[in-house]
């Protein structure tokens, strides 16, 4: 019988991690445009790492390795900054074009960061998500090794794609990585995209392990059957399919595992409210979302620190909202004020190389309750949908709600939505767009050039002259 290898400390899996990285890297190597990925030169490697317990962890190790080590990415603060600044959330003080593009609402399709932080990034890490299922294709691993794993890759591919669509639209979904295929794929619309995430996630959800018992010390930095299971919470969440999305939060909630922890016990490593979290590796720093949100300086003044809260976000809290102090810090300087957000209070480590004391939470549990109850109200479950609002009410120390109709009480649960997870992997700019409030929102900010196509991003010129297939450029641009 074989026993399904734990994941072991970062420091100690190095040598695999570089290993596989390294064999990820040469079947991606030309991922800069994914449509021209070229045939993998390393086929017997492959092969071979996916023979081998450890090294297959630690080659699905490497692709969340890689997710907090590049520092221009969706997954490391990028999703957070642009889409903060996109939508009424974040204000944007850098002076570079890339980020007043999208503090204005007027992105280019020759932004770069758009093409380098989302589109590029994003397909490679779907393509090296493919690399593993193919991998294990014909791997002679078997049971509980396998399908973790395996369960792991279609997760990785499922959450990509759903931050793609929900950025920009019509995209194509990514299943293999023959060149041959890849060449002259076209895009899938929107519901084609949904249907296949919703696949990917019920399979995934199928394989997975129930607990953290295949991670050292159980920490929750490896995706299980939970996190599947959240994410796909939000996946019918977002198609209106409220009775699933109740039947997969209700799954969540009722799961022992899983607790609303302190307001400031959410992120950190211990946290019994996280449903996956992804451990930083870098050396100087616990998290980068610390590092580029703890205003040290006035923001504008030195190159990380660029953006703060926007004051319409802090006067709309309530003044006994314990998130308004735990969560929300203050800089003062001179005449001016600016806060931020300190949901991670740890930025640049004192001693190169030491664990890092905060993980960044992907998945959490307070988020599940409010797909609940969203989900509850838009059924007509009043009372149920007040005491999962409340339960997010009381842990930060206010009072019931006191919306009890259908009408009030959905625009309740959105607000809470805005205080609870601000900052947080761009949930206010998708809950802007998929509730139509983009236009009532955003047409009031001055700073702003809203129009009504800007709640697509455009697809990156430079990938629509690599492959024309990606044609037309969504409208507006």
């Amino acid at each position: 019988m074989k026993y399904f290898y734990k994941t072991t400390p970062f420091s100690h899996q190095f040598k695999y991690i570089a290993f596989a990285c390294g064999l990820i890297l040469l079947l991606t190597a030309s991922c800069e445009d994914f449509v021209e990925i070229e045939l993998p030169r390393t086929e017997i490697i492959a092969e071979s790492v996916f023979d081998n317990e450890e090294a297959a962890t630690s080659a699905m190790n490497g692709i969340y390795s890689e997710m907090m080590f590049n520092t221009n990415n969706l997954f490391n603060t990028s999703l957070e900054v642009y889409t903060g600044t996109a939508s009424d959330e974040l204000i944007n003080y850098s002076s570079e074009q890339d980020n007043t593009e999208f503090g204005a609402n007027d992105v280019s399709p020759f932004n770069g960061t758009l093409n380098n932080s989302f589109w590029q990034f994003a397909y490679s890490t779907i393509n090296k998500a493919n690399t593993v299922i193919e991998g294990l294709q014909n791997s002679p691993l078997e049971g509980l090794v396998r399908n973790q794993i395996q369960g792991e890759a279609f997760f990785i591919r499922a959450m990509t794609h759903f931050y793609l669509t929900n950025l920009f639209g019509d995209i194509p979904y990514v299943n293999t990585t023959d060149f041959e295929v890849n060449s002259g794929i076209t895009k899938d619309d929107v519901a084609l995209v949904y249907q296949k995430i919703t696949e990917d996630l019920l399979l995934a959800q199928s394989q997975m392990i129930v607990d953290y018992s295949f991670v050292s010390n159980e920490q929750r930095v490896r995706p299980n059957q939970a996190a599947t299971t959240a994410l796909l919470a939000r996946v019918y969440l977002y198609q209106q399919d409220w009775s699933n999305a109740e039947i997969q939060a209700t799954s969540i909630i009722e799961n022992s595992l899983f607790t609303l922890d302190s307001l400031n016990g959410v992120f950190l490593p211990e946290s019994k409210e996280a449903i996956w979290q992804l451990q930083p590796n870098r050396v100087l720093e616990h998290t980068r979302h610390g590092r580029i949100f703890n205003l040290l300086a006035e923001p504008g003044t030195i190159f990380f620190f660029t953006t703060a809260l926007s004051k319409n976000l802090i006067q709309a809290f309530d003044t006994s909202d314990n998130r308004l102090s735990d969560w929300v810090g203050v800089r003062n300087s001179g005449e001016n004020t600016f806060f931020y957000p300190f949901k991670y209070k740890l930025g640049f480590q004192d001693v190169a190389g030491e664990i890092p004391d905060e993980f960044v939470v992907v998945l959490r549990l307070a988020e599940q309750y409010l797909i609940r109850a969203e989900a509850r109200a838009q059924q007509g479950n009043i009372f149920g949908a007040q005491e999962d609002l409340n339960a997010i009410r009381n842990r930060a120390g206010l009072d019931n709600t006191t919306a009890s109709d259908q009408p009030s009480l959905l625009i309740a649960i959105l607000e809470e939505r805005r205080f609870e997870l601000f900052a947080e992997w761009g949930h206010r700019w998708f809950d802007l767009k998929r509730t139509g409030r983009t236009n009532e929102v955003l047409t009031t900010i001055p700073e702003k050039d809203w129009q009504d196509t800007d709640v697509l991003w455009p697809i990156p010129e430079e990938e629509l002259l690599n492959n024309p297939n990606l044609l037309p450029q969504n409208p507006g641009y």
